[in-house]
């Protein structure tokens, strides 16, 4: 909205024409809108698996997000079953369509060695 408030304020000032100024805001209103629906479920699994480093990250598309749980490891799964996060519950909200953002952050400690689980969507 700011933008196309300078835009007129443009035109005000005669800074530039009106034709210029037409496109400039059509090329605005084609931009992508704050409500657009999201795309992809976005993972990002830091952490170790028996003292090693694991890093997983899965950018799925929302169609298929119920392929998620058959490809984080098994200790991911684990990890946020411990701390309240159903899976199954989160796919079956997702599947009914959300609004971008963060669904869930972990952050933990297994084993000693610090866990970080990022679930969005995008």
């Amino acid at each position: 909205m700011e933008e196309k408030r300078r835009v007129l304020e443009m035109v005000k000032a005669g800074e530039i024409g009106v034709e210029e100024a037409l496109a400039l805001l059509e090329a605005l209103g084609n931009g992508p809108k704050a409500s657009s629906p999201a795309r992809l479920l976005r993972v990002r699994v830091d952490g170790h698996d028996h003292g090693k480093p694991v890093k997983v990250h899965v950018n799925l598309p929302l169609a298929l997000a119920e392929l998620l749980e058959k490809l984080l490891p098994e200790e991911t799964q684990l990890t946020l079953g411990r701390q309240g996060v159903s899976l199954k519950e989160l796919l079956a909200v997702v599947g009914q369509g959300v609004p971008e953002g963060k669904l869930v952050e972990v952050e933990a400690e297994e084993e000693g060695k610090p866990v970080r689980i990022l679930v969005e969507v995008v």
